[in-house]
């Protein structure tokens, strides 16, 4: 099981972090630009990029893009603690989302 774990201290310099538990590989997700290249904090760094996201702040426009990078990499859920106190009946009382609920709340909002 993959965890998509949402850091909003971060933005505009990263999204959130891929994590596997019980192992080393977390992956960043970043806004084109933004942070550092090559970050040994991390296994790997998938960056973000669309012009609108830049001008806005928002990340609406690369929400499907963000749902198709999840999938690929194995994330079955997110931990967001901000959703989890808005949305507690779709979330476990850790703040877990399943993706596919936690990508219909992004796109309702």
């Amino acid at each position: 099981m993959k965890i998509f774990s949402i850091d909003y201290r971060s933005p505009p310099s990263g999204l959130g972090q891929i994590i596997t538990p019980d192992s080393d590989d977390i992956i960043l997700i970043s806004f084109s630009g933004c942070g550092m290249k090559n970050d040994p904090s991390y296994s790997h760094t998938i960056y973000l990029d669309h012009p609108e996201v830049e001008e806005t702040g928002w990340i609406g426009p690369v929400i499907p893009l963000l749902h198709q990078i999840l999938k690929s990499h194995g994330v079955t859920e997110v931990y967001d603690s901000e959703a989890g106190f808005d949305h507690p009946e779709k979330c476990d009382s850790n703040f877990h989302f399943k993706l596919e609920d936690w990508i219909k709340i992004l796109k309702a909002s």
